[in-house]
């Protein structure tokens, strides 16, 4: 009785093992679901056209303000945003993951950017940092929402690395934001 029990033990912990790909959304072997290679592919796109915007934008204020601080919080973007684009670029090739760009988020980025040219600098300065800390908070929440579901070890390596790096930027803008608005005094 014991040896039957133990066998149809062994049996169960067999079919559970088996079974367990597939209850994690993926294929006996190694292929992901359909599921799962649409969030692989939803979090590679969202970072490409974040990575993307973001060196434009920053390249265009770092060149086009007159305030110290902004110019080197749009530096630091830059240069974060590319390095991690070149990570992505990386993981992707690895993981046979074609990378798009969102063409709704483009679009508003596109706006934001023609927006910042037409206002004089100062106002340009300060609305920078208000979108960034908007689209920060945004591109968390959304890349937060997606990593559980990324089953690719490499790029779920680079969205666990990114998320970091996104609350950097985010905690910095909220920084420069309220630098930006604090009332000058006399003679300043």
């Amino acid at each position: 009785m014991l040896r039957m029990q133990s066998l149809s033990t062994l049996t169960l912990c067999g079919m559970l093992a088996a079974a367990t790909p597939l209850c994690l959304g993926q294929q006996a072997g190694t292929q992901p679901s359909r599921s799962a290679m649409r969030a692989n592919q939803q979090a590679a796109d969202l970072m490409n056209t974040i990575n993307k915007s973001e060196i434009s934008t920053a390249k265009m204020m770092a060149d086009r303000t007159q305030n110290a601080q902004v110019k080197d919080f749009a530096q630091m973007l830059g240069n974060d945003h590319q390095a991690a684009q070149t990570k992505l670029e990386s993981a992707a090739n690895a993981s046979n993951i074609r990378l798009h760009e969102g063409a709704m988020m483009l679009r508003q980025d596109r706006a934001t950017e023609k927006h910042l040219k037409a206002l004089a600098p100062a106002a340009a300065d300060r609305a920078f940092a208000a979108s960034q800390v908007r689209e920060h908070e945004h591109a968390i929440q959304r890349l937060e929402k997606l990593e559980p579901q990324v089953t690719d070890p490499q790029l779920k390596t680079e969205v666990r690395d990114y998320i970091p790096t996104l609350r950097k930027h985010l905690a910095e803008a909220k920084k420069l934001e309220a630098e930006l608005h604090k009332p000058k005094g006399p003679g300043q």
